[in-house]
């Protein structure tokens, strides 16, 4: 079942020290994807980034766990539109398309995003394609994330569908969105700045054409 247009609530503005926190978080980022890129993921240490971001390592800490962290985190708010829309349907109606829907819609914010917040996003993504420590700590963050995703829908799908639904339905549609992550920085590389929604939209129906063997 897809997801309607509008059916979680509406972004809670935040509050000055909010503002001032993600901001901080924002600097930190920017620091650390500079130093990775000059000097690779692994050499690089935290006092160095908060150096270069111009606040002290306990900071640092106060935003994020790890370095890696710092560059690379799982999409909260597709967690959290993922638990309002189980929470709205029954278990019958979770489905491919239903979560299908909800990583679409988290493309289209992060497209809809500013310029800025795009243009960290691809560095990100050019790092870990190009980082072997960077893409293995993105791969076990992916994991985590995908397990935790996953026995959520397990939980939902309780006593109507075996285990192995929740886990296939959930690799089925990360491993989309991961792919067109992939080819949309390999566009980008190649001077096609393609749109990452659409990228993402042909890349599902390929995945339906390798799962039913017939063009959708």
């Amino acid at each position: 079942m897809v997801p309607p247009v509008g059916s979680t609530s509406p972004a809670r503005v935040p509050d000055l020290r909010e503002r001032r926190k993600q901001e901080t978080r924002r600097e930190i980022t920017r620091a650390a994807l500079t130093l990775f890129e000059q000097q690779g993921a692994a050499a690089t240490t935290v006092d160095e980034i908060a150096r270069l971001a111009g606040v002290s390592p306990s900071t640092f800490f106060r935003c994020f766990a790890t370095k890696e962290d710092s560059v690379y985190e799982p999409d909260r708010e597709f967690e959290a539109e993922l638990l309002a829309w189980l929470d709205s349907v029954p278990p019958e109606q979770v489905d491919l398309e239903g979560i299908e829907a909800l990583y679409e819609r988290s493309l289209c914010r992060l497209m809809a995003s500013s310029d800025d917040t795009k243009d960290r996003l691809l560095r990100a993504r050019r790092l870990i394609a190009s980082d072997d420590h960077l893409r293995a700590a993105a791969f076990a963050t992916d994991a985590v994330a995908m397990c935790r995703i996953t026995q959520t829908v397990a939980a939902k799908v309780d006593g109507i569908r075996p285990p192995t639904y929740a886990r296939l339905l959930v690799e089925a549609a990360g491993v989309a969105t991961r792919t067109a992550f992939d080819a949309w920085v390999d566009g980008i590389e190649k001077g096609d700045s393609g749109d990452l929604v659409e990228i993402y939209r042909a890349t599902r129906r390929e995945a339906r054409r390798i799962f039913t063997g017939r063009d959708v």
